[in-house]
């Protein structure tokens, strides 16, 4: 099963770079997962976000307001993958 992914923001440069940085770490790992990207602000609201980008994974939002690290979406996406992931 894929790890759902949601990339929030207006689609600025650090929102591309959040999705780039994603995108990266999945794929140098080999993990699957399905990235939505959200800009519209109703839909932004739905998960509570004020700061952008937001990076939402299962459901849970793991960061807002600046581009995450790889070592840190690794870190998400091996608690969201289980064992697909070791």
């Amino acid at each position: 099963m894929d790890i759902d992914i949601k990339i929030i923001g207006p689609g600025c440069k650090k929102c591309l770079e959040a999705a780039d940085v994603v995108r990266m770490v999945a794929k140098e790992h080999g993990l699957p997962v399905q990235i939505e990207k959200i800009s519209n602000t109703e839909r932004m609201a739905e998960f509570g976000i004020h700061m952008t980008p937001a990076v939402v994974i299962d459901g849970d939002v793991k960061c807002a307001g600046r581009v995450p690290g790889t070592a840190e979406v690794l870190t998400w996406l091996k608690k969201a993958g289980g064992k697909c992931c070791r």
